[in-house]
């Protein structure tokens, strides 16, 4: 197999100090692939457990997750599991009675608008898991973060494409498919299900997949890529590309007089 091109090296690299908010710890020179769940288990669970609020982390749900500020990006957060779990591969996601994670991610977006201080509209927000092969921390995170005007009107392309059916995309110049759900909020979408239940696991593992979902028009897009690093078919495996960690496109607030 050839080595991944330069651009897909870059966007590991970026990745690496995109999932480690530990980094405040343990340092990006030295990486540290159980760094986020070390903040789990040994700050946010322990400090909320013990009545002394989330520890490093800016929220810990009862209902098995946690909320932490990555150090990367103006506004970005992470969703992760309070239990143990790799990521996109961890077989214990696709047994019944899970949680849908990313319905807890959307409904926590309002951090990334805290943070910057102004609203971000939800046309412009968006959450992404990355592939084993597109990431660099080995707890399962849900990035919630931003997305550009650009990545916008590339989703509006596919606007009007029929509700449930999967559709071929370029995004960032890399090949995705993606399918339009209806639904009236995220409580209706569970983005890891839909992309377990259209992936072919004769040619497919879960450790390749990458999953992004954002606003549609009626309901949500949940986007699926699949790490190849070669050919028609290139996915760096890491759709935290299709986001944008600087909301250079949120409006600003009116200036005060």
């Amino acid at each position: 197999m050839s080595l991944p091109s330069v651009r897909f090296r870059q966007i590991l690299q970026a990745s690496a100090c995109a999932a480690i908010a530990a980094a405040l710890l343990y340092g990006c020179q030295t990486h540290n692939p159980d760094a986020l769940w070390k903040i789990v288990s040994e700050s946010c669970v322990p400090a909320n457990d013990a009545g002394k609020g989330p520890g490093k982390c800016s929220k810990v749900s009862p209902d098995g997750y946690v909320i932490l500020k990555d150090i990367n990006g103006k506004g970005q957060h992470l969703l992760m599991p309070t239990r143990r779990s790799s990521g996109v591969e961890d077989v214990a996601l696709r047994l019944p009675g899970q949680p849908n994670y990313w319905q807890y991610a959307w409904e926590n977006r309002h951090y990334v608008s805290d943070t910057l201080g102004r609203p971000v509209p939800d046309d412009l927000i968006s959450l992404a898991l990355n592939s084993y092969y597109g990431r660099t921390q080995n707890q399962y995170h849900i990035h919630i973060d931003c997305m550009s005007r650009d990545m916008r009107q590339a989703l509006a392309a596919h606007d009007k494409d029929a509700p449930g059916v999967w559709t071929r995309a370029t995004l960032a110049g890399h090949a995705y498919r993606l399918v339009r759900v209806q639904a009236a909020d995220a409580a209706s979408v569970d983005a890891y299900d839909l992309v377990v239940r259209q992936a072919n696991p004769a040619m497919q593992t879960m450790a390749g997949h990458t999953i992004f979902m954002a606003r549609a028009p009626g309901g949500f897009y949940v986007v699926d890529g699949y790490f190849d690093p070669r050919g028609a078919e290139a996915n760096p495996g890491s759709a935290e590309e299709l986001q944008d960690h600087s909301c250079k496109d949120v409006p600003q607030l009116p200036a005060s007089r």
